[in-house]
């Protein structure tokens, strides 16, 4: 694959992964996503085996650090209920297609074999499989940046936003980047 159409594979995965999810929920979804124990979650999109292999994939893709991982701050939760309230049929069943691709990748039972079958997708030939696992990190990235503890706690966040500033220093706002 040359370099250009890599470029292209990315800069329309991150589009469509970004815009049409997060433009919808805006459009159509008033609703708050409560993050709830996974014992007493029932889901929306995924079966439980599906759900399982999303939490999987979610932590390796932003773990526990300084800060929680996805999975600590429900991201796998509001994965599902976008995909199963938010996204038209067409949109769940390209979902469905495009995550169906990417299980046989992640289904090594060892964490560390799944690891390195995921960092492997950058080697692969199939499209649609590497574009699956750009679309779920884009999707993990973004609503884990919105969520409120994240927005609160490691983002500096207004609410009611004041004055634009175009150019501020980091050290100005508290050392943090601001949340969405």
């Amino acid at each position: 694959m040359e370099r250009r159409e890599l470029i292209k594979l990315v800069t329309l995965a991150t589009g469509a992964a970004l815009a049409v999810p997060l433009s919808s929920s805006l459009l159509t979804s008033c609703k708050k996503v409560e993050h709830v124990e996974d014992s007493s979650y029932s889901t929306q999109f995924f079966n439980e085996e599906d759900f399982s292999l999303a939490q999987n994939l979610l932590n390796f893709i932003l773990p526990k650090t300084n800060s929680p991982s996805a999975v600590d701050v429900g991201v796998h939760q509001i994965m599902d209920t976008m995909v199963g309230s938010v996204y038209s049929p067409s949109q769940k069943q390209k979902f469905s297609e495009s995550f169906a691709a990417l299980k046989p990748f992640c289904s090594s039972q060892s964490e560390l074999e799944q690891l390195k079958e995921v960092i492997a997708l950058s080697d692969e030939k199939d499209r649609m499989v590497i574009s699956a696992f750009l679309e779920l990190k884009q999707q993990t990235i973004a609503y884990y940046l919105s969520t409120e503890e994240i927005a609160t706690t490691y983002l500096n966040y207004l609410p009611i936003p004041g004055t634009y500033e175009a150019c501020i220093s980091l050290e100005s706002v508290g050392g943090k980047a601001w949340a969405l």
